[in-house]
């Protein structure tokens, strides 16, 4: 594999070819916060689409970080804000500053953040993910029914 392009640059792999291993794939396409605002925004887009915007604040510092739209893929990209793996970081909507709400403890310790699949919050469909920076839970809700990764390939 070739480290530079022909101008030069640095060629940097795209993270989310771990998700093209498989034959279906899903994409998360709508989320909002609490106040129905649009967190999918495609200032960073992941193998052609649109990346998850949230803002991190941790003590003083905060963020934007943009989140993987497939579900399983673990890419992440920190605008403004260093993460360091296993700090619990607080996370909010990037226009209206709302902090997103616990759905639920996490076996880490830390907390599941819901995500909501309408404009209208409802916990029963809602993506959740860990607040623990490298924690690899999380899970989708809809109709109150986990989605899990073996599960893809059966729709």
């Amino acid at each position: 594999m070739e480290r530079f392009n022909e101008r030069g640059m640095l060629i940097i792999p795209n993270p989310a070819k771990e998700a093209e291993s498989t034959e279906r794939i899903l994409v998360v396409c709508r989320l909002f916060c609490p106040q129905g605002h649009n967190l999918i925004n495609d200032r960073a887009v992941f193998n052609g689409y649109p990346g998850i915007l949230i803002k991190v604040v941790k003590g003083s510092n905060q963020g934007l970080v943009a989140l993987s739209p497939i579900y399983g893929s673990r890419a992440r990209i920190a605008l403004d804000i260093d993460l360091e793996e296993g700090e619990i970081v607080n996370l909010h909507c990037p226009v209206c500053d709302t902090q997103l709400p616990v759905h639920s403890p996490c076996s880490c310790g830390a907390d599941l953040v819901a995500f909501f699949a309408t404009r209208a919050p409802d916990f029963t469909d809602c993506v959740a993910i860990c607040n623990r920076v490298g924690c690899k839970n999380s899970h989708i809700l809809i109709n109150d029914e986990v989605i899990s990764l073996s599960m893809i390939d059966a729709f």
